[in-house]
C-alpha cells in the first residue's frame, strides 16, 4: 500500500510509570489539516499501555504518520552500562575526573539540558527513572520488533514512525519559562481542545501537584512539534549538535524545544 502521510499525524505520549500500578500517563493526539483532536488521555497500566499503543499503531500506521514521545530515559549512561556488562575500566578515573557530574548517573544529554535549561533531568540510573526506564527500553525493543518501520531515535534512521525521548518537566525550566515559546505552549494548553484535562496549573501557575495525564500530553504536543507539520505548535529541535552526536547515538538524547 502507498502511504500518503502528508498533514496527517498521530502522536502518542506517554509518561512512563513503572512495572507495578495504573501509573501510566498516556494520551494519543490526531493532528489532520492543521486541526487537533484528543483520541485518549488517561492513566493505564503498564499492559494496558502496550495493548493501546500496539493498537494505535494498528490503526494509523498506513494512513498517518505516527510519533511517540515518551517521558523516559531511552538509554542508560555509557560508564554505567560499562559496569553492568562487566566491563568497569577505569571507572575510578572517570569518576574523579567528573566529580561534580558522576558520568555513571548523568549521560551527556541529561548535562545538555542542565547546562542550556537549567533544569537537571532525574538520573537514569540513580534514581526510580531507572524502573521507567526498564519499561521504556522493553517496550520500544517489542514494537521494534513487530513494525519494520518502528524507529527509535536517534539510534536509528527516521521513519514514518519515531520513538522521542522527551522531557515535559522542562515546561518549568526557567530558560524555556523566558521565553517566547512558553506562552505559544500556555495557550495550545490551555485552549477548549484541553479544557477537561486537570493538572496543567502546575505548569502555568503555582501549583504542586501536575498530574500523570497532564504530562502525557505534553509529550504528545512535544511529538507534534517534532515534525513541525502543525503551526501553532513549537518546534522540537531534531536536529543533535555535532559534538554530542556520538555519545548521543550511544546514551540517547532529549529532544527538546528549539529555543537554543
Amino acid at each position: 500500500m502507498t502511504k500518503n502521510l502528508k498533514n496527517k499525524e498521530i502522536s502518542i505520549g506517554w509518561d512512563v510509570g513503572g512495572w507495578s500500578g495504573k501509573n501510566h500517563g498516556f494520551c494519543v493526539l490526531e493532528s489532520l489539516n492543521n486541526e487537533i483532536k484528543v483520541l485518549i488521555a488517561t492513566k493505564l497500566n503498564v499492559y494496558q499501555i502496550k495493548e493501546n499503543i500496539e493498537r494505535i499503531i494498528d490503526e494509523f500506521r498506513n494512513t498517518h504518520h505516527i510519533t511517540l514521545g515518551i517521558d523516559a530515559p531511552l538509554q542508560f549512561p555509557q560508564l554505567f552500562k560499562n559496569i553492568i556488562n562487566q566491563n568497569p575500566i577505569n571507572i575510578f578515573n572517570s569518576i574523579q575526573s567528573h566529580e561534580k557530574e558522576n558520568p555513571i548517573a548523568w549521560r551527556k544529554t541529561d548535562l545538555y539540558i542542565k547546562k542550556h535549561f537549567g533544569k537537571t533531568p532525574l538520573s537514569a540510573s540513580f534514581s526510580f527513572l531507572t524502573s521507567n526506564a526498564t519499561v521504556a527500553i522493553s517496550l520500544i525493543g517489542e514494537l521494534k520488533s513487530k513494525y519494520s518501520e518502528f524507529s527509535v531515535l536517534p539510534f536509528d534512521e527516521e521513519s514514518s514512525i519515531n520513538a522521542i525521548e522527551v522531557y515535559p518537566g522542562l515546561l518549568k525550566s526557567n530558560n524555556l519559562m523566558n521565553n517566547p515559546v512558553f506562552k505559544q505552549y500556555q495557550k495550545m494548553i490551555e485552549s477548549k481542545i484541553f479544557d477537561k484535562i486537570e493538572g496543567f496549573d502546575y505548569y502555568f501557575q503555582v501549583a504542586k501537584e501536575k498530574t500523570d495525564i497532564a504530562d502525557a500530553v505534553i509529550c504528545a504536543l512535544y511529538g507534534l512539534g517534532f515534525n513541525g507539520q502543525y503551526d501553532a505548535i513549537p518546534k522540537i529541535k531534531n536536529e543533535i549538535p555535532k559534538e554530542h552526536l556520538h555519545s548521543a547515538i550511544n546514551e540517547g538524547w532529549i529532544y527538546h524545544p528549539d529555543i537554543l
